[in-house]
């Protein structure tokens, strides 16, 4: 079983199970990590790396592209999956510019759309595979795009709150 060395997330597919509720219940910390100072939320850490409101734009961007990935591997046999461009999204949606309240509400709203989605899904659907990029390609199962998934929230989480608190001991 993969372990993330740095937050401590393991890759226990048999564990973690609803994915459809996990996913749910995966941004309910952002809400109250969202609920703070909005120059705070705004404000970058440090050179080159994001605020909490650009960290939580990306998990919404994860949310909303690995959905699409799942849907992908549902019609197609073994598609390759494209690259989301973080950076490059980082940049041209400007998520640390918007309103907090907006940001979290695209972010509880795109985890809904996926939970809805694995909460379909049968053995034989979540046993599906496509060509995941990261880190290196490899066939990957649509249920281990949901796991993974569940540790970018998790992950990500992590960052902000380690952001938000060098941001606030200024």
């Amino acid at each position: 079983m993969d372990t993330c060395d740095e937050c401590g997330f393991k890759y226990d597919v048999t564990a973690l199970r609803p994915l459809d509720r996990l996913l749910r219940d995966a941004v309910e910390p952002y809400r109250a990590v969202l609920d703070g100072d909005a120059a705070d939320l705004r404000t970058r850490p440090a050179p080159g790396t994001w605020s909490a409101l650009e960290y939580a734009g990306h998990v919404r961007d994860v949310l909303l592209a690995q959905r699409e990935r799942v849907l992908l591997a549902l019609v197609e046999d073994v598609p390759v999956f494209t690259p989301i461009h973080r950076d490059e999204r980082a940049a041209i949606v400007r998520d640390g510019e918007r309103p907090p309240s907006q940001v979290l509400a695209e972010l509880v709203f795109a985890a809904e759309l996926l939970a809805d989605t694995f909460a379909v899904l049968d053995d034989a659907q979540l046993a599906r595979t496509g060509i995941y990029n990261y880190p290196t390609p490899q066939p990957r199962s649509v249920e281990w795009i949901g796991v993974h998934t569940l540790h970018e929230c998790h992950h990500h989480l992590l960052d902000i709150e380690r952001g938000n608190a060098r941001v606030n001991s200024r």
